[in-house]
């Protein structure tokens, strides 16, 4: 079940989207733009905002450009539900990312069919973003390494390069990794970077994540492999 910001001032289109999509999806409403960023900032659930364009207090095109960032990061998708409908507004909203673009009155089949669709476009994202490897998960998207366990989840305290690092060896999934490897991934063909540099990133980011259980080991006079295979 997903959890759907509705951001519209109109008491009727809350009534109305709440009847088409309650049974599916958790609806929450925000008549204007500072109680939807109230409801951001609260860090409460949100996997897509439904949001006018001519509110009360402000333009919804306006704070999806101050949002769009944050959106993006966190996978939170946006579609445009509104009466005002012209081409200059329909470009500028897909410039800004919104994932559709919704003119009313809107048809309640076709309004249903299309938010389901774009949700279900925004999960197969999401599970793209995210790699997991014995008790390592990595967030492509927030570029952030966690250990897994059924107690917890502990984020690792890696540095770019780490994190770079770490994501090319899970990738290879226990395939040894040469030192041009990775000095190609994790610098670029380009940089003027040493093998011994290499090894120094390679023994920091081992002792990282030695207490996860997940063993980089040394293939000498080649490079370097993980073992994938701890759970």
């Amino acid at each position: 079940m997903a959890t759907i910001l509705l951001v519209d001032d109109s008491p009727e289109i809350k009534e109305v989207v709440t009847a088409v999509l309650q049974r599916e999806h958790e609806i929450e409403w925000a008549q204007n733009l500072r109680q939807a960023q109230d409801y951001l900032d609260s860090g409460r659930k949100v996997d897509l905002v439904l949001l006018d364009i001519d509110l009360p207090d402000g333009s919804g095109m306006d704070f999806l450009g101050q949002v769009a960032g944050r959106f993006e990061s966190q996978g939170v998708g946006t579609i445009f539900l509104t009466g005002t409908n012209n081409v200059h507004s329909r470009v500028r909203s897909f410039s800004l990312g919104a994932l559709d673009y919704i003119p009313k009155p809107f048809d309640i089949v076709e309004f249903q069919v299309r938010v389901n669709a774009k949700l279900r476009t925004s999960e197969r994202s999401a599970v793209k973003s995210v790699l997991n490897k014995g008790n390592i998960t990595v967030d492509l998207v927030r570029q952030q390494a966690f250990e897994v366990s059924s107690e917890n989840r502990r984020q690792l305290d890696l540095t770019p390069v780490e994190f770079r690092m770490l994501l090319l060896f899970l990738q290879k999934d226990g395939s040894v990794v040469t030192r041009k490897e990775i000095l190609d991934t994790v610098w670029g063909q380009t940089a003027h970077v040493s093998a011994r540099c290499v090894d120094h990133h390679v023994c920091g980011l081992r002792k990282k994540i030695n207490p996860t259980g997940q063993k980089i080991e040394s293939i000498y006079g080649v490079g370097y492999r993980i073992d994938t295979s701890f759970a």
